[in-house]
């Protein structure tokens, strides 16, 4: 959204450490738990997702938050404020309550970043919700005051992701495997695992902004009898998806819905307990995924390229679901909301 803003666009990362140290460590002190309880993520997501625990949940959020945010609106003085992360909309909500007739006022937006709705996302002050499909929409209506904008709009990327697939001079099937921008979803055990399929393979691996797993793909790789390319944090992800016959990805929705856009079949493994299980529920129920669940990710990915036909067919189910435009459409909404002055009512 911010190359289509332009320079009027400034994007924070609320947990960062120059936000707030809190904020940072958080962040830091959750991730670090991740791998002392797995499931971690999946407790607390159901925990908040009731009426009672999801206010209370709220609340605090919307506490400790809040400072941060101040001294954000009074650095930049925004009109608009959108928020992809409940923490920050939290807090730009409690702002709004407390300073309702204040001069500084400015229209509040939560885009949610993934197939379903969390009791965590809903606050009164909230003046436009941009979800993922009809069908969050009409849930998230039954909970929204009156006035509040609901719009299906699609989870905003970049529009170059839709663009026209890659011909590849390769005669084999090219996999690509990733797991966002922390490399996670046990990238090293699926390309070992890849080692067992027969046929020749060609593998792009991405090991993101993790180093010391790229450093363990590199020498993973000389073990590999298949074609296998390593790479670390790339910006140009749309042309290695363009370039693909079948993504292996843990279900975050961002990555799940590039691949949509790029018409890329999907096989989906390892979510972090929590939303990331109805993402995965969502793109199978839509013929664009296969969930791995107990089998062997050699045997999904050698059964799926036994049938091309059912391979086209995911591919067309991908670009049916796909809403490249979410970006675009989630401006020229916000635009007429402000020319509306909607957040002054």
């Amino acid at each position: 959204m911010q190359k289509i803003l332009g320079d009027s666009a400034q994007v924070v990362d609320f947990m960062a450490r120059e936000i707030s140290l809190l904020n940072w460590l958080t962040k830091k002190l959750y991730l670090a738990a991740l791998r002392f309880i797995p499931d971690l993520y999946d407790r607390i997501y159901k925990f908040a997702d009731g009426r009672k625990v999801g206010v209370s949940a709220r609340f605090l959020s919307s506490a400790l938050m809040y400072l941060p945010f101040a001294r954000l609106l009074n650095k930049f003085q925004p009109e608009v404020v959108i928020c992809t992360h409940p923490f920050p909309e939290a807090a730009a909500s409690l702002w709004k309550f407390l300073h309702a007739k204040s001069e500084k006022n400015f229209l509040l937006a939560a885009v949610l970043t993934d197939y379903s709705l969390h009791e965590i996302w809903i606050f009164g002050e909230v003046d436009a919700y941009f979800v993922a499909t009809e069908e969050m929409q009409g849930e998230l209506a039954a909970h929204c005051r009156a006035g509040q904008k609901i719009f299906a709009t699609g989870i905003p990327i970049e529009e170059k992701f839709s663009a026209e697939k890659i011909f590849s001079d390769s005669a084999k099937p090219t996999i690509l495997i990733m797991g966002g921008g922390l490399g996670l979803g046990s990238i090293e055990e699926t390309l070992s695992e890849l080692n067992k399929v027969q046929s020749p393979l060609k593998i792009l691996v991405v090991a993101g902004q993790n180093e010391k797993l790229l450093a363990r793909l590199k020498k993973l790789r000389e073990k590999i009898s298949h074609e296998v390319e390593v790479f670390g944090y790339v910006s140009d992800v749309n042309k290695l998806m363009a370039a693909a016959d079948l993504l292996i990805t843990k279900p975050g929705a961002l990555t799940m819905t590039e691949a949509f856009a790029a018409g890329l079949p999907l096989i989906l493994h390892a979510p972090i307990p929590g939303p990331e299980f109805k993402n995965a529920a969502y793109a199978v129920a839509h013929g664009a995924a296969i969930e791995v669940g107990e089998q062997k990710i050699s045997a999904v990915v050698e059964d799926i390229l036994k049938q091309p036909a059912r391979l086209d067919k995911m591919k067309t189910c991908a670009k049916k679901i796909a809403r490249p435009s979410a970006a675009t459409e989630i401006i020229t909404r916000l635009k007429k909301l402000l020319d509306e002055k909607i957040y002054l009512c």
